[in-house]
């Protein structure tokens, strides 16, 4: 039996992050993704579907959005194993109380590692709290795979590592006999969006990728290094929204301190364009210790104001803008 892998849906989750029409467009992508599962699944004639933690987002999903996943899950020839995941832990009055699930989806309720009922050979542990640590596995005749969504380097610690075992987690990649799965439906700074399929019958043969249609949304980098003015940050960005769809511009290098920056004085965007400013470094002009002028006084004084560095940078622009303008007006 072929076993199909996937995890992170993610249904219903905010992405409060990437503003509202990015939100929107990964949002109705998960739904669209889960169906494109199915079909794949049914194409390749795999035994079982297994979905790897984070199928919903608990703070977020409304009961529609769990039915919608039942129904569409419900409809998948084999057997479909839900392991619940950091963002969908079990228990309480979570989104996987809802309602009622097809007969042919099995979701693991313990924090212990146990075997599905319909498929034995897959034993997994479910997240029931916001926080925890993998759980020891218990000993077993015969190969198994094993699924922990979000497991860290903390938890190989706990692992019983049996060489006629697979383990598979979510996140960070792992090496040797852990195998991680991305996120289907992911911050465009991730890598994601594809599946994998394990043999069942030989777990330790290499896994196959089975990659899906992208999501929506696009992540465009700008080195901002060589761009001295506020014009040419401007110019760049403009360059970038000559692609479709929901954007994310990424600034990357170091800034030069008289730039200013979008939603900072700087360029206007568009709905639908978030910037990621993360990686960018700031830049700072040393004026000649024997200058009096007003310029170098500011750029001294800059220097003792107690804020993070973004907030310094856009201050020290501002401010070298408004000199430059008075005495350009002089």
């Amino acid at each position: 039996m072929d076993l199909m892998i996937v995890a992170g849906v993610h249904l219903d989750r905010a992405w409060s992050q990437l503003g509202g029409p990015f939100g929107v467009a990964l949002r109705q992508w998960s739904r669209d993704v889960l169906a494109r599962v199915v079909d794949e699944a049914h194409r390749r004639n795999v035994g079982a579907l297994v979905i790897a933690g984070d199928l919903l987002d608990r703070a977020t999903a409304v009961p529609a959005t769990a039915d919608y996943a039942a129904k569409v899950l419900g409809t998948f020839r084999g057997n479909v194993l839900i392991t619940p995941g950091r963002s969908d832990w079990i228990g309480g009055a979570g989104p996987y109380g809802f309602q009622d699930w097809p007969t042919n989806t099995y979701i693991w309720s313990a924090a212990e590692y146990e075997p599905s009922p319909t498929v034995p050979m897959v034993w997994a542990s479910a997240w029931t709290s916001p926080a925890g640590s993998s759980p020891r596995v218990p000993d077993a005749a015969g190969p198994r795979v094993l699924v922990r969504a979000g497991m860290g380097e903390a938890d190989l610690d706990r692992l019983n590592m049996r060489h006629d075992d697979l383990h598979i987690t979510t996140g960070t990649a792992m090496a040797g006999k852990i195998l991680t799965v991305p996120d289907l439906v992911h911050d465009p700074r991730a890598a994601g969006g594809y599946a994998l399929i394990v043999d069942g019958d030989d777990p330790n043969r290499p896994a196959e990728r089975v990659d899906l249609p992208a999501q929506p949304g696009r992540l465009v980098e700008i080195d901002v290094a060589r761009l001295q003015t506020t014009d040419a940050l401007a110019a760049s960005i403009d360059s970038a929204l000559e692609v479709e769809g929901p954007l994310l511009v990424r600034l990357t290098g170091t800034l030069a301190p008289t730039v200013l920056l979008p939603g900072f004085g700087g360029p206007e965007l568009p709905p639908g364009v978030v910037v990621d400013l993360d990686p960018l470094a700031y830049g700072r002009a040393t004026p000649d210790s024997t200058d009096r002028s007003a310029r170098s006084e500011f750029l001294r004084a800059m220097v003792d104001i107690r804020t993070n560095e973004l907030e310094r940078h856009q201050t020290t622009a501002l401010g070298l803008a408004a000199l430059d303008a008075n005495a350009q007006g002089a």
